[in-house]
């Protein structure tokens, strides 16, 4: 082969290697979703369309990459153009917007789409445990009641997302009907769960403190009882009303020894 020959096939193969990328460059593509907003836990339905020059389907594997609005990739994957298909986020997805970015052959495209916020939990009873889970996407910040026969405990729940918090139930030994409800609504309901203890309360076991009842003590045989024995168990209670007694001596010792040096 002449010198000529190699110069030739050499131009020649640079010329396709230019014209492929010339074709490549041309692909057109775009990224649509099936809507503006999608509910935490729903999957992502999306496409992206994929054309050549000549506005014909191109119908190939695509990549995508799916991230939050602080930039951190959550999700890649290899998809089918010119379909629609589903991606799934999970129920922890980030509230707010996120970007699509779809590539092939060096051509790229975008879309945006935007996640609702989801406070939700999950209601546990283990055993004389109360588990409380964020499963949602933003902090979960509630009011509970939780019903322990007929005592009403009140506790204000403040869980970051994925966090877990739990309660020891506790009530004099006996078989009670517990039910947790939140927003009016019934979130966990059990039946002759076994409990001991002294008063009927929940300890958050993070703090290990008796929360005592905060809620109102609904009528029944036993809630006098019940109250009493929570009277007589905690020491806290004893020592508040002999400070407040003992103020009360000092200030009538002082009255009277005031009036006296009047007199």
């Amino acid at each position: 082969m002449t010198k000529a020959d190699i110069i030739f096939l050499f131009s020649i193969f640079y010329i396709l290697f230019l014209s492929s990328l010339i074709i490549a460059q041309n692909y057109k593509i775009d990224v649509s979703t099936a809507k503006g907003t999608f509910e935490a836990g729903e999957k992502i339905t999306l496409k992206v369309s994929l054309f050549d020059s000549a506005n014909k389907p191109v119908n190939d594997n695509v990549n995508i990459i799916l991230e939050d609005a602080e930039k951190k990739v959550k999700r890649m994957e290899t998809i089918p153009s010119n379909q629609f298909v589903d991606v799934d986020l999970g129920e922890e997805a980030t509230y707010g917007f996120w970007n699509i970015k779809a590539t092939y052959q060096g051509v790229e495209a975008t879309s945006l789409f935007s996640v609702e916020k989801n406070q939700i939990a999950r209601f546990e009873l283990v055993n004389d445990k109360l588990v409380i889970t964020n499963i949602g996407n933003i902090k979960y910040s509630k009011n509970v009641q939780i019903l322990i026969g007929d005592t009403i405990i009140s506790k204000n729940i403040n869980l970051n997302v994925g966090e877990t918090g739990s309660f020891r139930l506790v009530a004099p030994e006996g078989n009670y009907n517990i039910k947790v409800i939140v927003d009016g609504k019934t979130a966990l309901t059990r039946t002759d769960v076994q409990l001991t203890g002294n008063v009927v309360s929940a300890l958050d076991e993070k703090a290990g403190q008796p929360s005592g009842i905060t809620g109102t003590l609904s009528p029944g045989k036993n809630s006098e009882g019940e109250l009493l024995s929570y009277f007589k168990d905690n020491k806290f209670i004893y020592i508040f009303v002999l400070v407040i007694f003992s103020a009360m001596i000092l200030l009538a010792i002082e009255r009277h020894y005031n009036q006296k040096a009047r007199g």
